[in-house]
C-alpha cells in the first residue's frame, strides 16, 4: 500500500511540476521551431567537418541540474551537507574525433563541471573541474589489410584511455542518450560508471588499456560484436580499493562513531590522469553483444576479472548482462551485474577519526544489482512532430555486501520522471526517487539518531542540450 500511495503522490508531482513548467515555457515553445541554438552549433560543426574534408568532427552536450535529498543521515563534515540543494553544471562535454589516416582515428572527450551552489553544502574544494575523460587511437586492421568484411567481419584495435566495454550503460553514458539523469545502481554502485553528484572526479568508467574488437554482420540474423580488453583494473594509484570508505555520523549519544559505508565500487575506478592502479595486475574484460536484424533489439553479456588488493592476491570477478528494446515512442531497458569479492575475514580498521563501529571484514562476499526501465512518448506536437513529452519509470535493487548485519546500500529504488524536448536537441527533465533501505529494523541506533531514514527521497530538475 505504501508503494501504491507513493506512486500516486509522485504522479501528482510529475503532472503539477510539468504543467507549471509547460505554462512557464509556453512562450518559448511558440517560437521553438524558429529557435534552434543547438542547430546553429551543429551547423558550425558541419562546416568545420567540410573545411577539413571530413577529417575532423566535433560534437557535445551539457547538463545542469538542481537536486534535493531527504532522509540521508547527517555526517560530521563541516564542508558537506547532503540535505541541502545541489546546483551544478553537472557535465559539459566536447567530443573530438579526428581521422589521421584512412584507417586510424583519434578520439577524446573534454569534460567541464562547475559547482553553482553553496560550497558549504556541496563539499567541493574547487568551484569546478576540467579533465580529459578519455583519449585513444582506433586502428581498423581489417581495412588496412583490405580484408573482405562480408566474409571475415570488421576487426579493429583501440588503445589509450578507453571507455571500459562492460554492459551497455558505460559505453552510452552521455545524458542525452538516457531518459533519466540518475544512473542505475548497476552503473553506479557496482560498475563504476559515475561518481556521486557531490563529486566531480570524472564521469564514465575509463582506464588505460587496449581493446580488440571484432564485429560480423550476419545478413538475415543481425550483428555479432565481441570486445576483449586488457586494462589496469580497478583501484586508485595510492590506497585500498574495497571497504575503505568511512564516514563519521553526527550521533552525539553514540560518541559520533565512524562507520565503513560498504558503498560498492563506484569510488574505486582510476582517476582520469592516473596511468596505474594500486597493483601490477592487469584485468581482463570480455563483452559479447548481439543486435537483431529484424527488430530493434540488442542484448549481451560481460565479464571482468582482476586483482583488487595492493598485494596482487585477492580476486574480483564481475558478470553482467544487458537488454535493450528501442521503438520510436517506447523503450524497455535492463541490466544485471554481480561482483564476487575475495577477502580475508577479520578486523579491518579505518583511519578516520572517532570510535569505530561495524568495521569487521566479512570474508568472501558478493555484490549484486539490477534494474528495469521503461519509457513512452505520450504525445508529439509542433512542425513534423519534433516536440514531445516522454514519461519514464525505473525499478532498481542493489546489495553491496550481502553478509553484513546492516548495510545502508542494500536497498531498492523507484524512479519516475518526465522528459520534455521543447526546443530541438534541448530537453527539460524532472525526476523523483524513493529509496527503501532493506532490514532497516537492524540499523544501529547511531544511524537513526543521525537522521538516517528507511526511505530516502530525491527530487531533481535538469536541462540537457546537445549538438
Amino acid at each position: 500500500m505504501y508503494i501504491i500511495f507513493s506512486a500516486k503522490s509522485c504522479a501528482r508531482l510529475l503532472i503539477s511540476g510539468f504543467m507549471m513548467t509547460f505554462l512557464c515555457g509556453y512562450s518559448v515553445t511558440l517560437l521553438a521551431d524558429e529557435t534552434d541554438p543547438m542547430g546553429y552549433l551543429s551547423a558550425i560543426s558541419d562546416d568545420l567537418a567540410k573545411a577539413t574534408d571530413y577529417k575532423l568532427h566535433i560534437s557535445g552536450y551539457a547538463n545542469a541540474h538542481v537536486m534535493v535529498h531527504n532522509g540521508i543521515p547527517k555526517l560530521i563534515n563541516p564542508d558537506k551537507d547532503l540535505s541541502k540543494p545541489l546546483v551544478q553544471l553537472r557535465e559539459a562535454s566536447l567530443f573530438i574525433d579526428g581521422t589521421l589516416t584512412d584507417n586510424l582515428i583519434f578520439s577524446t572527450e573534454l569534460d567541464l563541471s562547475i559547482d553553482l551552489g553553496n560550497q558549504e553544502y556541496s563539499g567541493h574544494s574547487d568551484r569546478g573541474e576540467f579533465l580529459v575523460n578519455y583519449y585513444y587511437l582506433d586502428y581498423d586492421i581489417g581495412g588496412a589489410f583490405d580484408w573482405d568484411a562480408d566474409d571475415y567481419g570488421k576487426f579493429s584495435i583501440r588503445g589509450g584511455r578507453i571507455l571500459v566495454p562492460f554492459n551497455d550503460y558505460n559505453e552510452n553514458k552521455a545524458s542525452f542518450e538516457q531518459y533519466l539523469m540518475s544512473q542505475p545502481y548497476t552503473a553506479w554502485q557496482i560498475i563504476p560508471v559515475n561518481n556521486l553528484p557531490v563529486s566531480f572526479h570524472q564521469f564514465g568508467w575509463t582506464d588505460i588499456g587496449v581493446t580488440f574488437n571484432w564485429a560480423h554482420n550476419i545478413n538475415t540474423i543481425g550483428i555479432i560484436d565481441l570486445k576483449l580488453s586488457v586494462i589496469n583494473g580497478l583501484g586508485v594509484e595510492d590506497g585500498q580499493v574495497l571497504d575503505s570508505n568511512a564516514v563519521q555520523l553526527d550521533a552525539p549519544s553514540a560518541s559520533n562513531p565512524t562507520v565503513r559505508t560498504r558503498d560498492g565500487l563506484f569510488a574505486n575506478k582510476s582517476h582520469w590522469n592516473e596511468v596505474n592502479d594500486n597493483n601490477g595486475n592487469k584485468a581482463l574484460v570480455l563483452k559479447i553483444s548481439y543486435k537483431a536484424a529484424d527488430m530493434p533489439l540488442d542484448f549481451g553479456v560481460s565479464w571482468y576479472e582482476g586483482k583488487w588488493d595492493e598485494d596482487d592476491e585477492k580476486n574480483l570477478q564481475m558478470y553482467g548482462a544487458h537488454l535493450n528494446y528501442t521503438e520510436t515512442d517506447w523503450t524497455l531497458r535492463g541490466e544485471w551485474v554481480q561482483a564476487n569479492v575475495e577477502q580475508t575475514a577479520g578486523t579491518n580498521p579505518v583511519t578516520d577519526p572517532g570510535p569505530t563501529l561495524i568495521n569487521t571484514s566479512t570474508g568472501d562476499y558478493k555484490m549484486q544489482a539490477w534494474y528495469l526501465e521503461s519509457s513512452f512518448v505520450s504525445f508529439r506536437y509542433g512542425i513534423n512532430n519534433r516536440r514531445y513529452l516522454r514519461f519514464i519509470a525505473r525499478y532498481d535493487e542493489v546489495d553491496t555486501n550481502n553478509k553484513i548485519f546492516f548495510n545502508s546500500f542494500n536497498r531498492s529504488r523507484i524512479s519516475l520522471g518526465a522528459e520534455w524536448e521543447f526546443i530541438n536537441s534541448v530537453r527539460l527533465r524532472y525526476e523523483w526517487q524513493q529509496h527503501t533501505l532493506r532490514d532497516f529494523e537492524k540499523s544501529p541506533p547511531p544511524f537513526r539518531e543521525a537522521g538516517g531514514g528507511e526511505h530516502i527521497y530525491v527530487n531533481m530538475v535538469s536541462i540537457i542540450a546537445y549538438f
